[in-house]
């Protein structure tokens, strides 16, 4: 499990989870609200998120508490799978929200890989 730092931007609901030092190549955009980004040997270094309340069906509120996150990915010839699950703070208890699962066409034909990524 590969370790990742999360920020939340309130004032535009953008999730961003990245790995630190870590050079940026390309973008997938895999739909409306959601990129991944690439280092120079196609390996997913970090994941953007518009409108993510929406996304996770929660309050911004609730986006400022994440306590844990973990992501999966996985690629193959055909397609490019995410799956986020959050654990956020409300009224000082752990609560987990509704996960973001997507499949998307592997347009870029990226090759195959599957890795997981985690908050600590």
């Amino acid at each position: 499990m590969e370790k990742v730092s999360l920020n939340y931007d309130y004032e535009n609901d953008i999730l961003f989870f990245y790995k630190n030092n870590e050079d940026y190549e390309f973008s997938e955009i895999l739909n409306k609200s959601i990129a991944m980004d690439f280092n120079k040997n196609d390996n997913p270094i970090g994941i953007e998120i518009l409108d993510a309340s929406e996304q996770f069906k929660t309050k911004k509120l609730h986006l400022n508490s994440v306590k844990k996150a973990n992501v999966k990915i996985s690629i193959n010839e055909q397609d490019i799978k995410l799956s986020i699950k959050l654990l956020v703070e409300i009224h000082n208890k752990q609560t987990p929200l509704e996960n973001v699962n997507i499949v998307e066409n592997n347009n870029l034909k990226i090759p195959n890989i599957e890795t997981n990524m985690a908050t600590a």
